[in-house]
């Protein structure tokens, strides 16, 4: 091997060898694909708005825990220790002992057990919201996820268009340099492709957002994020003749938590109503006095170990600003009950008009379907007069232009058409089942 030779080995051998390293160094981006029914269950752990409803949940557990456990005894342990002159004084309301043991528990309070009921109530409607929530999250990833497979599929089909008029262009321009063709149809067909241009520009932009969107309600990384088109559910029968209203009014988690609020707010009006009956509490105290305290020298019978126990009994008898907070709750209860009254008018108007949406959706996509049929039968037509002389192939690949112009057209009544249907199974309570079939 000469010296040339040599060098150039080297020099191959070290280009390789930076080749491999560079080739090792780059990051490797290898598709996530994930399916349906995994996009909205991870959506489901990853939404910031499930974590919102679960805490309102736990605070609403609690606070009913808190109104419940007032009829559960309560233990305090503490210390008077201090130093008396004379005759002992309490120190903060009580008296001067080395260690004592309180407890209160209450036995009859008819207000404080209508407080109950109402934490009770906005407890069940948390439970209630949260489900309402997961509704809606599996609502809008459900749509992300679909949108984005029918901008895939329209941005495809945009994609054979822009070849069609491409091609179509390219046929104008021939016929226009050998004397066939004038400029006002080379002129037509560049715009024909400047709008399928746009169409594309359009769709690409809708895709990559989308993609975005759904990537980060999953927690996935959208750059390498791909989905299944054959794994979405598919879309529910359409319901003409069913009582749409009461089948909403029925399920609606909107008006079950609308309900369980009316009982709340009529539960403080009773709450503050019964502040005015007789209450009766359980206590105790037990306390080690001490001898430094002075008790032995003012209390001729001085013990050590003291305990009382009984019961206290809370009588009232005249209190007018109570009589004030109790009409102010009884206007609070009828403005809440008003309100769940518009909530429910609200559903069912809003269930009957989705209901007739889907009805006009359904038959806007039959037209759609027809006229994409219609012109793929035109395209046979054009092609039996191209070969009788009587169209030429610019004709022919224009009609293949429209019929993809009339699948995108079909493709975006298809979707929303889907989307009206699953937003009625989200106001009848009906999508979680849709989603996941269970």
């Amino acid at each position: 091997m000469t010296q040339t030779s040599f060098m150039k080995f080297r020099i191959l051998l070290i280009a390789l060898l930076l080749a491999a390293l560079l080739f090792s160094a780059a990051p490797i981006l290898s598709a996530e694909t994930i399916e349906f029914h995994q996009a909205i269950e991870l959506a489901l752990k990853h939404s910031g708005s499930m974590v919102i409803a679960s805490a309102e949940r736990t605070r609403a557990a609690q606070r009913y825990r808190v109104e419940r456990y007032n009829y559960y005894p309560s233990i305090v342990f503490g210390s008077g220790l201090g130093y008396s002159y004379g005759q002992p004084v309490a120190i903060a309301g009580q008296a001067p002992s080395i260690f004592n043991v309180t407890h209160n528990q209450t036995l009859i309070n008819l207000s404080a057990r209508e407080l109950m009921k109402a934490a009770h109530s906005d407890s069940i409607a948390a439970n209630i919201d949260y489900v309402d929530r997961s509704e809606q999250v599996i609502l809008d990833t459900s749509l992300l996820y679909i949108e984005l497979d029918n901008a895939q599929r329209r941005l495809a089909v945009a994609h054979d268009q822009k070849r069609s008029v491409d091609k179509s262009l390219y046929i104008a321009q021939q016929r226009r340099q050998e004397g066939l063709g004038t400029l006002l149809d080379a002129k037509r067909a560049e715009l024909d492709g400047a709008r399928v241009d746009l169409r594309i520009a359009e769709l690409e932009a809708s895709v990559d957002v989308l993609r975005e969107q759904l990537g980060r309600a999953v927690g996935l990384n959208p750059a390498t994020l791909a989905i299944v088109s054959t794994s979405i559910p598919a879309a529910p029968p359409v319901r003409q003749k069913e009582d749409i209203s009461s089948l909403a009014l029925a399920n609606s988690a909107t008006v079950r938590v609308a309900d369980e609020r009316v009982r709340a707010a009529k539960a403080r009006a009773r709450a503050e109503h019964k502040m005015k009956y007789p209450s009766i509490d359980l206590a105790g105290q037990y306390a080690e006095f001490s001898t430094f305290n002075n008790y032995d020298q003012y209390y001729s019978n001085f013990s050590r170990h003291n305990y009382s126990f009984g019961m206290n009994f809370r009588i009232p008898l005249f209190n007018l600003s109570q009589n004030a907070r109790s009409a102010a709750a009884d206007a609070e209860a009828l403005h809440i009950e008003a309100d769940a009254q518009a909530v429910r008018d609200k559903v069912a108007t809003d269930a009957v008009r989705a209901q007739h949406d889907i009805i006009h959706l359904q038959a806007s996509s039959k037209v759609a379907r027809l006229e994409y049929e219609v012109a793929q039968a035109n395209i046979d037509a054009v092609q039996l007069h191209v070969q009788n002389n009587k169209a030429n192939a610019r004709d022919q690949e224009m009609a293949r232009a429209d019929v993809a112009n009339r699948q995108v057209s079909l493709l975006q009544s298809q979707f929303e058409f889907f989307r009206a249907q699953l937003q009625l199974l989200r106001q009848t309570g009906e999508l979680h089942t849709w989603a996941l079939g269970k």
